[in-house]
């Protein structure tokens, strides 16, 4: 999949310049780059004479409250139901292209004839939708909307660049991960001259955790087990572990970097039991360096993908049934066969 460029943009933008009343969506369990690729996405078109609806399907998290002072995104099956999408004339999903990921208004989805756009970044997708702006080898989609805005010279308010940013630094663990790119740094730097603090928004995402993050971050490294001659890190917690913490599914993103920080750690999964018998899995592998050959290439989408999930060479996930020890069992005893 080749960069967008300029012409590409023009065609997208005549595609969806009749819509009046946009849907805007994402997936569940929204992260940094979904909420600020709806916050700019919205943004965007408002810019250009929409009135756009950025829905989510669940709560802003906590660690994401910054996006709270926003204006409001309403919730599906909260202050949103089937009714209100009548009169809708266009649907932009964001930073996902699965039906799977959509699964609240799914089967909307799949028998409405309203047009849809799908704007994402991810290697993992489906047929699901009339246009398409996709960019794998993008950081984040929040940087595919920020080269949009920059090729067609689009106002970017602060609020904007400042959603983008979080979206850029998030899919980039904060600038350390091996996506962070020329480009990365090129649109950080705009936005930065744009006013947007990063120190601010930085102690925002990272110095006000709650006690619950804090213990549910001990209880998962307490749950660490060491496979494959060190190199599988696998970690679980449980629906119980999650209510003694006090904490809630938000609470568990990025703890599955933290075995990372092993040296001889390559492959990082740790498991979340969501329901009875349904577990997001989340998988995270460090790139290969030419200066370390102990390294190998770990295309961690691929392995997603045999559990019916998805995602980036460096960062997947999937949901996938059963109870949190088989599911283990299975996940990494795949992974030990695949790693050399």
């Amino acid at each position: 999949m080749t960069t967008p460029d300029r012409k590409v943009f023009l065609e997208v933008t005549e595609a969806i310049a009749q819509w009046r009343r946009p849907l805007l969506i994402t997936h569940a369990k929204p992260d940094g780059d979904a909420l600020g690729s709806l916050a700019a996405m919205r943004s965007f078109l408002k810019g250009r004479g929409a009135d756009p609806m950025a829905l989510l399907f669940d709560a802003i998290p906590d660690c994401y409250a910054l996006f709270r002072r926003y204006n409001p995104m309403p919730v599906w099956g909260d202050s949103v139901r089937d009714g209100d999408l009548a009169g809708i004339d266009g649907v932009i999903m964001l930073d996902t292209c699965t039906y799977s990921q959509l699964e609240p208004i799914a089967d909307w989805l799949r028998a409405t004839d309203v047009p849809k756009l799908a704007v994402d970044h991810h290697v993992t997708r489906e047929d699901l939708a009339d246009h398409y702006l996709i960019d794998e080898s993008a950081a984040a989609t929040c940087l595919i909307l920020h080269a949009w805005a920059q090729a067609l010279d689009w106002e970017i308010p602060h609020d904007t660049a400042e959603a983008m940013f979080v979206g850029i630094a998030m899919d980039t663990g904060w600038f350390k991960h091996s996506n962070t790119d020329a480009r990365v740094l090129a649109a950080a730097a705009d936005l930065l001259s744009r006013g947007v603090g990063a120190n601010e928004l930085h102690e925002q995402l990272f110095h006000r955790e709650t006690p619950a993050r804090v213990r549910l971050l001990g209880v998962a490294l307490g749950s660490l087990e060491l496979l494959a001659n060190n190199r599988l890190a696998v970690m679980m917690l449980s629906s119980e572990a999650l209510q003694k913490a006090g904490a809630t599914p938000a609470d568990t993103e990025d703890i599955v970097n933290e075995p990372l920080r092993i040296g001889s750690v390559v492959v990082s999964v740790l498991l979340v039991e969501q329901e009875k018998e349904l577990i997001r899995a989340s998988f995270r592998s460090k790139a290969p360096k030419e200066t370390d050959p102990s390294i190998p290439d770990i295309d961690v989408a691929r392995i997603a993908q045999k559990f019916n999930g998805g995602g980036h060479k460096r960062a997947a996930g999937a949901r996938v049934a059963g109870r949190i020890d088989e599911v283990c069992t299975r996940i990494a005893q795949h992974l030990e066969s695949v790693l050399p």
